[in-house]
């Protein structure tokens, strides 16, 4: 992992520490290329970082590889104390 793995768990948990949320609101605060964002939280997911929702159709809230929800894990969590 690292750093701007652990700036997009940063964001996320900014955003909705509890409950899934857009992972467009979550770029609003990182700024990064949609389609890296959405390869990463894949990535950040396969560790158990987070849990991602998947749409069959792209929309204004969804990222280019169907990345439509995003939520940050207990592991997730965990891993921003260690860091800290």
């Amino acid at each position: 992992m690292d750093n701007v793995d652990k700036k997009i768990l940063e964001a996320i948990n900014t955003v909705s520490p509890k409950s899934f949320v857009s992972p467009i609101k979550v770029n609003e605060i990182l700024r990064l290329d949609t389609t890296e964002l959405g390869n990463r939280l894949i990535l950040l997911k396969r560790s158990g970082h987070v849990d991602i929702v998947t749409s069959e159709y792209i929309s204004s809230q969804t990222l280019p590889n169907f990345i439509s929800k995003v939520h940050i894990t207990e592991s997730g969590r965990q891993s921003l104390k260690k860091k800290r």
